[in-house]
């Protein structure tokens, strides 16, 4: 069953304040792709709709929940010298109370994706993405069919860089399921 409006702010803003307690950059493609992770990966059902975007994928609909929590004050933006990074706002702690249960039942995911994303760049966090969403929608593609895929959408990607990707996610959905 899909996660409620508040339900889904309490993991976006977990998500957010564990980033950030790791002193990790959190901007929008930090969020975008973790977001990703904890529903494709994990199968916390978020349910918000991604797409096959230029930089990997991409949610609008999460976009605009992230404007609302702005808004609401659950989440803030700083900016910095590498960007704006989001950081936990005002209402966390209504979000943590009001959403307990719900963060406590995904705490797991949350602390898999905060540990194996926070920290990176960009580039590798979109390359990852992108790997994923082909492991997702290939079935059963071999890792070069997978990163082929990947160079299709993302030429400036090296062919390593693509495989590497994709092993990576691999592991991941193998240590996970043991």
């Amino acid at each position: 069953m899909t996660m409620n409006d508040l339900e889904r702010s309490g993991i976006v803003a977990t998500l957010v304040k564990d980033c950030r307690v790791r002193e990790a950059f959190c901007g929008e493609t930090m969020v975008q792709k973790s977001i990703f992770f904890l529903q494709e990966l994990l199968k916390v059902p978020l349910g918000f709709d991604f797409q096959l975007y230029l930089h990997g994928p991409f949610s609008f609909e999460l976009q605009r929940h992230l404007a609302s929590m702005m808004a609401d004050d659950m989440v803030a933006v700083r900016p910095t010298e590498d960007g704006a990074t989001f950081e936990p706002g005002e209402q966390l702690g209504y979000l943590e109370r009001h959403a307990a249960k719900t963060i406590a039942e995904h705490r797991n995911a949350v602390d898999f994706v905060v540990k194996n994303l926070a920290g990176r760049g960009v580039k590798q966090l979109r390359s990852l993405a992108t790997a994923l969403y082909f492991t997702v929608t290939q079935g059963d593609a071999s890792i070069e069919g997978r990163a082929t895929k990947i160079r299709e959408v993302k030429p400036h990607l090296s062919a390593d860089d693509a495989r590497d990707a994709v092993e990576e996610v691999d592991r991941w959905r193998k240590d996970l399921a043991s």
